[in-house]
């Protein structure tokens, strides 16, 4: 029997009847929704960047500006360096942060990746389960059959026998 492949590119014959199992729909469910949650972080983390890198160069220009706040207005020394101090760790927390959110972006990912390794291999598992339980039925059905047939057989002996021995004229 063929399964439903984990790569979605590949397309695969599936018997119709394991994606009516209740379990195999579940399963399925659960795939799509990661998949959802999966696109949806992706596009949370491409956006995290251009964001991210916006505020930071803003931040840089900031740190630039007070720097020439300094050169040029020896007048308003301290402030400027004060100023230019908080620029610079302000700069810093943002790329800071954005090292952090994107860690936690790429863990989410692979935890979602991993989520749907497993399921794959839990829907393969149901099928292969759903083909042992066929085949039992189709054991059992043979062994029925087989029984069936022993007991006729059996019968018809005993309806050629008893003719015979009427032919032959012998008692019962």
């Amino acid at each position: 029997m063929k399964y439903q492949s984990a790569d979605p590119n590949v397309i695969a014959m599936v018997d119709p009847e394991y994606l009516q199992d209740a379990k195999v729909q579940k399963v399925d469910a659960d795939i799509r929704n990661f998949k959802v949650e999966l696109q949806k972080l992706k596009m949370s983390l491409e956006g995290l960047d251009a964001k991210l890198d916006a505020e930071i160069q803003q931040k840089a220009s900031d740190v630039k500006m007070r720097n020439d706040a300094v050169e040029t207005q020896k007048a308003r020394l301290r402030q400027a360096e004060n100023d230019l101090k908080d620029a610079q760790k302000r700069h810093r927390d943002a790329q800071k942060q954005k090292g952090n959110a994107r860690d936690d972006l790429r863990k989410q990912v692979e935890r979602i990746q991993k989520r749907i390794s497993d399921a794959e291999k839990t829907k393969e598992k149901r099928f292969k389960e759903l083909d042992k339980e066929k085949e039992k039925l189709v054991e059992k059905a043979k062994r029925e059959k087989a029984r069936e047939m022993e007991e006729l057989k059996a019968r018809e002996m005993e309806r050629v026998a008893e003719e015979k021995r009427r032919e032959l004229g012998l008692g019962q």
